[in-house]
């Protein structure tokens, strides 16, 4: 009986000491939700670009949807004359600037109320022009590294821009733009 006891108490302790050196399981992590979900559609600029045009792609490869029309600096989507391309040097697209139709998810575009745009957006980083300057306020937007710039006269969104949030702080900062 003895023999039994210290055989089941030896059979215990391996038991414990092989889990205690085990890696403690990790609970499986629900997949990442975006909170505002990316509602689609032909005139909805969303953080990852407008239609099958994304943030980040380059040039070359986006040289097939490019209107080629056009003349100057200004770069737009073959059929989508409200929106303006921005590449960075190195070619890739950065920012886009749009105009009504074309809107965020939640409505947001040019013409829109600060209030709509603040009622969209309450975690908007408030943005003031220097004095004197003739430039517009702005409201920027991040999630991650993209966002939401929209450069206002206090009472309209006059001007609407998506991208990297990096460029869109910039453009706000120094200007950085098309050209």
């Amino acid at each position: 009986m003895r023999g039994a006891f210290a055989l089941a108490t030896v059979l215990m302790l391996g038991g414990a000491c092989a889990q205690a050196t085990q890696s403690p399981a990790v609970p499986e992590q629900a997949p990442v939700v975006s909170a505002t979900p990316v509602v689609q559609g032909p005139d909805i600029v969303h953080l990852q670009g407008i239609r099958d045009v994304r943030f980040g792609a380059k040039r070359a490869d986006l040289a097939s949807r490019l209107d080629t029309s056009r003349t100057g600096c200004s770069t737009q989507v073959t059929g989508m004359p409200q929106g303006n391309l921005v590449f960075a040097a190195d070619d890739r697209l950065v920012m886009m600037w749009f105009d009504a139709p074309l809107r965020t998810p939640e409505g947001v575009h040019t013409g829109s109320t600060v209030q709509q745009a603040r009622d969209a957006y309450p975690q908007a980083q408030v943005l003031t022009a220097p004095a004197g300057s003739h430039r517009f306020d702005g409201l920027l937007v991040t999630e991650g590294d993209r966002g939401y710039l929209f450069l206002h006269d206090g009472t309209t969104v006059q001007k609407a821009v998506a991208g990297y949030g990096e460029y869109l702080t910039r453009l706000f900062n120094t200007g950085f733009g098309a050209c």
